[in-house]
């Protein structure tokens, strides 16, 4: 019984007596865990702030974060994107080159860095860590085509040319990255090496357009014009190459087609061959039109020119090549086609109107003419020139109406604007003398035309004619004999002028009806030449 109590003692013992386990409070958190803590709540939320592109409190609470921990280099990356977004340059600058002095190695940071230093012109320390972050990461491509960007427009286009090269080590080699290094190297002043980089770029193309364009450039420089034209052909077949780089050669040719038969036949080839890769592009038809106006084979620019109209966006210049060509054909009836085809789409331009009124008033429309004129006149706005146009237009088309009143109102405008146009000067002065009107006026302005021009035939007639009418027989035939010595003697009216001065001078000299019947083969004279000549004196 006595051992039986000590083992039950034990075990009691081992139960009541055992030491309570304690359970230990938590301990407050310290002030750093704290901060931590609320640093990475701000920053999620910024983020998250950031990613809904609400910039501003993106930027408030990523500046509270900098604050809580200024050594997250982060933080400091992230204000630095934001404010590079608001064109903020300062302080994108301030917080990339913290984010990358913090972590010098983080090549995002650096990145960063590097393209705020490029985009706010500091070059030279924006290439410095181009070649930094690419010391850190050598195949990266955004970074070498930026470098070499760079390089570029610093003047330094053999260290672009060895960045173009550090490429080419990662994608290989591309006919545009062996045109660039071609130009990049003849700027550096290595024309030889350049000449070798397009050799070998078209012993791999032959056909390549711009190592062609390259050549063609190379022997026209050196003076091989005749080896020029194959390598164009190349190049114009070349989808690639932009239209632009085309029209630019075509215009070459067209100046070089005034004293060249070759270059005709030439340019006409590649824009025949311009319209075959590019069918759908304007500037093909534009440039088939431009061609064959300067040929002066204006038919065939305006059908070029209609099949241009399908393609353009912009019709208002074809249409005034239309128009133009069209009024030099004297077809004055598609001249007011084209005209009014383009006022639906133009409806403000007042040279529209003007070429509409010129072809009314050529079909000798006159009513159309004026309302044409005056509907552009109303809306021409800072265009002292545009304005002399239409008053001096519609003070030809008002005298043909018998509208004299407003005819000399619009010509003393068009004085007003251009005083010193002999056109006008001229124009004005012979209406005036048909109407047998203001002489005095008419004869003063006659004159300065002649003083301004003196050897112009038409000019010297109205003068010489003037003079006639004011009864000074013996000056008018200086003036009118003048006319014809300038080339008047294929004019009706100088003929029948000077025919009718000689008539003055000697009713009974045969000379007057000599040129009367000149006047007659010649054409273009007055109603009474017929009366004149069958009665042979001239009783006006």
């Amino acid at each position: 019984m006595k051992r039986t109590s000590v083992i039950l003692f034990s075990l009691f013992l081992g139960v009541s007596c055992a030491p309570k386990k304690q359970i230990v409070a938590p301990s407050a958190p310290t002030e750093i865990e704290m901060n931590h803590k609320k640093f990475m709540s701000l920053f999620i939320k910024a983020t998250n702030e950031a990613q809904i592109e609400n910039d501003d409190k993106a930027i408030e609470i990523y500046e509270q974060c900098k604050k809580l921990n200024p050594k997250e280099s982060a933080v400091y990356f992230e204000l630095s994107r934001l404010y590079a977004k608001q064109r903020n340059a300062q302080m994108a600058y301030e917080n990339a080159n913290k984010a990358n002095e913090l972590s010098p190695k983080n090549k995002w940071y650096l990145l960063q860095k590097a393209q705020v230093l490029n985009r706010t012109g500091q070059q030279e320390k924006a290439i410095d860590a181009f070649e930094e972050l690419i010391s850190i990461e050598s195949n990266n491509l955004g970074a070498l085509y930026e470098l070499a960007e760079l390089y570029q427009r610093s003047e330094k286009p053999l260290e672009a040319v060895k960045t173009i090269e550090r490429i080419e080590v990662i994608t290989g080699k591309n006919p545009q990255m062996s045109y660039q290094k071609y130009l990049l190297l003849l700027e550096g002043g290595k024309e030889n090496e350049a000449l070798k980089e397009i050799e070998e770029l078209l012993q791999l193309e032959p056909e390549n357009g711009m190592g062609n364009l390259a050549m063609a450039q190379h022997f026209t420089k050196i003076g091989e014009e005749q080896k020029v034209y194959k390598k164009l052909v190349f190049v114009f077949e070349d989808p690639q190459i932009r239209t632009d780089t085309k029209l630019s050669i075509l215009e070459d040719y067209i100046k070089k087609m005034k004293t060249s038969s070759e270059a005709e036949k030439e340019a006409e080839s590649l824009v025949m061959i311009m319209l075959k890769t590019h069918p759908s592009d304007v500037k093909s038809y534009a440039a088939a039109g431009d061609l064959y106006s300067n040929l002066n084979d204006l038919n065939k620019a305006n059908t070029y020119y209609e099949k241009a109209l399908v393609y353009a966006t912009q019709s208002y210049p074809i249409y005034m090549q239309l128009m133009d060509n069209s009024f030099n054909l004297k077809d004055f009836d598609q001249v007011t086609t084209y005209a009014t085809q383009a006022l639906e789409s133009y409806p403000t331009q007042p040279v529209l109107y003007l070429y509409k009124g010129m072809g009314h008033k050529e079909l000798k429309q006159n009513e159309l003419a004026v309302k044409a004129f005056k509907s552009g006149q109303g809306i021409v706005v800072d265009n002292e020139k545009l304005e002399y146009e239409f008053w001096s237009k519609l003070g030809e088309t008002y005298h043909e109406l018998k509208e004299f009143k407003l005819s000399d109102e619009s010509f003393d405008k068009a004085m007003k604007i251009n005083g010193l146009d002999a056109y006008l000067l001229n124009n004005y002065s012979y209406y005036l003398s048909l109407r047998k009107v203001k002489l005095e006026k008419a004869a003063e302005m006659a004159k300065t035309a002649n003083d301004l021009f003196p050897n112009n035939a038409s000019f010297n007639d109205t003068y010489g004619w003037i003079l006639y009418q004011q009864g000074n027989f013996v000056e008018a035939e200086k003036w009118i004999k003048k006319s014809l010595s300038n080339g008047g003697e294929t004019s009706g009216t100088v003929l029948e002028h000077y025919g009718d001065v000689l008539y003055k001078l000697n009713s009974q000299d045969s000379k007057a009806l000599e040129y009367w019947n000149k006047a007659k083969l010649a054409g273009d004279y007055s109603d009474s030449l017929d009366k004149k000549i069958k009665e042979g004196k001239n009783e006006e």
